[in-house]
């Protein structure tokens, strides 16, 4: 079975980052309105066994912190489930 994911454009993402010059994850976590442990765990390789996809409020901090769109930030991960 199939499934759609979304993934963080992590190089992309940090580049935002600088360019706003936000020096810390905390800082960073806070103006995106998410715990730093989830700003943390979407920036892992996806291999990561503690990785976990981007959801609803991480997509909108970030797009509200940096501006731009979603295209931007994020990609569409199609993966296959286990069964």
């Amino acid at each position: 079975m199939q499934k759609y994911v979304v993934r963080l454009k992590v190089k992309e993402f940090l580049e935002a980052q600088d360019r706003k010059n936000i020096a810390t994850e905390k800082e960073l976590a806070s103006k995106m309105k998410i715990a730093p442990s989830q700003l943390w765990r979407a920036k892992l390789p996806v291999e990561d066994e503690n990785y976990n996809s981007p959801g609803n409020q991480f997509i909108a901090g970030v797009l509200k912190v940096f501006g731009g769109n979603f295209q931007d930030y994020f990609y569409i991960d199609e993966i296959s489930l286990r069964r």
